[in-house]
């Protein structure tokens, strides 16, 4: 009886107790700090890895949605954003990414027309409110059936090292915006896919983070008939990038 006396008052002394007693606050303290030496270390790797998973998916999915949409509708889809604003590229592309800023000629505007591609959508030329959700300026919007106007221009060397390992020197090649004003929206997927950049400043509230279809206007200085669909690569703080890149730039992150 008096052993359980002591056992029952000791229970009741604990029940009444309130919080933590100082050495369960240390022992709280202390697995913290362990932890956080073991995951803060861990978070820009995190970083990476899912921007390198979804971009890896991203670019598949992008190929396949343009041409699902040739398949089904017999032509390329129209209103890709244009990158360049008047005779320059916005100024809200991250920060290196091999582009130039082109005139089309007669033949190479005719050859994205031929394709399907009839018209672009305008973007605001100087730094966006909302650079990748938002960065229309339907004053800047493009008719393709007429004129010589300025559009982004991918590196031959670009395409080739990237797409088209066959790619010639005097090969043209335009690049476009998968932005949500395509004709891709609503026929062949609900939502134009982004690209997160893994440092700061290059996520799509900083920068113009949509992907980009590259097309195939000329070859051989010949422009073509009609404008061919080459892939799409995403934008990077140091220049394009396809889905083998980020591929591979997963497994360096994954590595022990």
């Amino acid at each position: 009886m008096k052993v359980s006396k002591i056992l029952a008052t000791r229970m009741a002394r604990r029940y009444n107790q309130q919080g933590l007693t100082l050495i369960e606050l240390l022992v709280v303290l202390v697995i913290l700090i362990a932890l956080a030496g073991i995951l803060i270390p861990q978070l820009p790797n995190m970083l990476t890895r899912s921007h390198t998973a979804a971009a890896a998916t991203n670019i598949p999915e992008a190929n396949k949605r343009i041409q699902e949409f040739e398949q089904i509708y017999f032509k390329q889809p129209a209103n890709f954003d244009n990158l360049v604003n008047g005779a320059a590229l916005i100024d809200y592309l991250p920060s290196t990414t091999g582009l130039t800023a082109t005139a089309l000629t007669a033949g190479t505007r005719g050859a994205l027309f031929n394709a399907g591609i009839t018209s672009l959508a305008g973007l605001d030329g100087t730094a966006a409110a909302s650079p990748t959700f938002d960065p229309y300026d339907v004053a800047a919007d493009l008719d393709l059936s007429a004129g010589t106007p300025s559009v982004a221009i991918a590196a031959e060397a670009t395409v080739e090292a990237l797409l088209r390992p066959d790619a010639g020197a005097a090969d043209a090649y335009v690049a476009l915006g998968i932005g949500q004003k395509s004709e891709l929206i609503g026929r062949t997927t609900n939502e134009a896919p982004y690209h997160f950049g893994d440092v700061a400043g290059s996520g799509p509230d900083a920068v113009y983070a949509r992907y980009l279809a590259i097309y195939k206007v000329a070859n051989d200085g010949t422009a073509l008939d009609k404008a061919i669909f080459i892939g799409v690569l995403a934008l990077h703080d140091d220049g394009l990038a396809n889905s083998g890149d980020h591929v591979s730039e997963f497994f360096e992150a994954n590595q022990l």
